[in-house]
This record gives structure tokens, C-alpha cells and sequence, in this order.
């Protein structure tokens, strides 16, 4: 899916008109209509303002699909490598992935690669560790089938 038709579907969903999306912007309807019809593309300030009101990442709004090695694992993160577990978060960033049972597939002293199920789907995230203020980690008998 590209960036306009993203835009749209988002928009739908939340019955915005262009005009009053562009006005949540602070742009025209006429720069909506474009990036819908991928004429012209968003600048990182404006993309950021559209998931701030969609509530979404950048990554979810463009698609981009994040691959990290982590090699700086000290011993404690690097054992939850492959564990469920809930992260817990103060901020509204990420909100699908935080209190979402997950798995850990990879971590850092900076990042913390997870991947949860959503609507049937299988989404894997890249969430910057500052972000975190906690990670409960689930025992095997505690996972629901």
C-alpha cells in the first residue's frame, strides 16, 4: 500500500473529510488531495503531525519494515531474547504494542524488536527502549492458548 492510499484508509476510518484532516494538518485541502493521489509527498515534519492524529508510528505510516541487528546485548536483556512478555510504557507512542501480550526477537541496550499478533496479523516492531518503563516477562504455564 503507498503513503496516499495509507492516508486515505486512515482517514476513513476516522470519517474525516480532506478538509477537515488538511485543517488537523495545518495544510490545504488541495496538498491533501495530492499526497492522496501520490502528486506530492508529505515532509517528515508534516508525516509525523499525520501519525500524531492517527495515533500510529512513522513506521506504520510508511510501511517501513525495520531490520536491526542487536550485538551491544548485555547478559539480563539478552536472556529475554525469544520470551512473551507485556511491555508497559508512560507514553501514548506505540499504543497497539504496549499491554499486548508479545515476543521478544531481539534486544539492545537501545532497542527492543518484538513481534505480536494483531488482527490475525503477525506485526513485528522496532521500539526504542526510552520509550519502556517496564517489561513483565510471562512464564510458559501463564500464556493463554
Amino acid at each position: 500500500m503507498n503513503l496516499g492510499e495509507k492516508i486515505i484508509e486512515l482517514r476513513k476510518k476516522e470519517n474525516l473529510t480532506q478538509e477537515k484532516l488538511a485543517e488537523k494538518i495545518g495544510i490545504s485541502r488541495q496538498t491533501l488531495f495530492n499526497w492522496e493521489n501520490n502528486s506530492t509527498s508529505p515532509d517528515i515534519n508534516q508525516a509525523k503531525k499525520i501519525s500524531e492524529i492517527f495515533k500510529i508510528s512513522l513506521d506504520d505510516l510508511l510501511d517501513i519494515k525495520t531490520e536491526l541487528k542487536c550485538s551491544d546485548n548485555n547478559s539480563i536483556l539478552s536472556d529475554l531474547i525469544g520470551q512473551e512478555c507485556y511491555l508497559d510504557s508512560d507514553t501514548e507512542d506505540y499504543r497497539l504494542c504496549f499491554n499486548t501480550l508479545c515476543k521478544i526477537v531481539d534486544i539492545s541496550n537501545e532497542f527492543i524488536k518484538i513481534e505480536f499478533k494483531y488482527n490475525k496479523k503477525t506485526i513485528t516492531k522496532l521500539i526504542d527502549m526510552s520509550l519502556i518503563s517496564s517489561i513483565k516477562q510471562i512464564e510458559k504455564d501463564e500464556v493463554k492458548k
